[in-house]
C-alpha cells in the first residue's frame, strides 16, 4: 500500500486547521467585531467609495463586518495608541460618517461603530444624537471652507505637516 497520498492528505488537513486557527487569532487581535468581513479597504480588491448625496458625505471605511443579526458595522482603524478615556472626537466623527453612509446604502442603521487603535478598540453607539452632531459638524466645516478667513485650530506641528490643506493654509506651523 502506498502511504504517500494518505500523508499528503493528512498534511493538507493539518495545514488547513493551522491556517484557520491563525486567521481567527489574527481577527481577534485585529479587533474586528464578530461576523463576516464583507468590505476591507486593506484588501487587494477594489473597494468602492460610499456616497450620501443627501448629506454630502463620502468615504471608505477600513472594514465593514456583517453581524449575525444582519447589521453592517463600520470599523475605523488607527495606528496610534488608544486614548485613555475613549476615542478622539475626530475618530468618532469619522466612524459616525461611515454609519451614515451604511445607513444610506442599506436602509439599516448600524447599532454601533468600532474604533480600532493599535492597542485596543472602542465600540461606540450610533444614535440619532451622534448622527445630528456629525451632520452639524459637517455643515460647520462646509461653511468654514467657503470663508476666506478660516483659522487653524491646533498647535501641533505634526498635524500641520500632515494636513491635506497645508498647501492652501496661510497659517501653517
Amino acid at each position: 500500500m502506498n502511504l504517500m497520498p494518505v500523508l499528503i492528505a493528512a498534511a493538507l488537513i493539518l495545514a488547513a486547521v493551522f491556517l484557520l486557527t491563525r486567521a481567527r487569532e489574527q481577527r481577534r487581535i485585529g479587533g474586528l467585531p464578530d461576523g463576516a468581513l464583507v468590505y476591507s479597504d486593506n484588501a487587494a480588491g477594489e473597494c468602492p467609495v460610499l456616497v450620501s448625496h443627501r448629506h454630502g458625505l463620502k468615504g471608505k471605511p477600513d472594514a465593514l463586518v456583517r453581524t449575525e443579526s444582519g447589521h453592517l458595522i463600520p470599523v475605523e482603524r488607527k495606528k496610534t495608541r488608544a486614548p485613555r478615556r475613549g476615542p478622539y472626537d475626530g475618530d468618532l466623527i469619522q466612524g459616525a460618517v461611515y454609519c451614515i453612509l451604511v445607513e444610506e446604502e442599506t436602509g439599516r442603521t448600524p447599532p454601533f461603530m468600532r474604533i480600532q487603535y493599535a492597542d485596543r478598540w472602542f465600540d461606540e453607539p450610533y444614535t440619532p444624537e451622534v448622527k445630528a452632531w456629525v451632520l452639524e459638524t459637517a455643515g460647520r466645516l462646509r461653511q468654514a471652507r467657503r470663508q476666506n478667513n478660516c483659522h487653524r485650530s491646533h498647535r501641533i506641528a505634526a498635524k500641520c505637516r500632515n494636513c491635506g490643506q497645508r498647501g492652501n493654509c496661510g497659517e501653517a506651523l
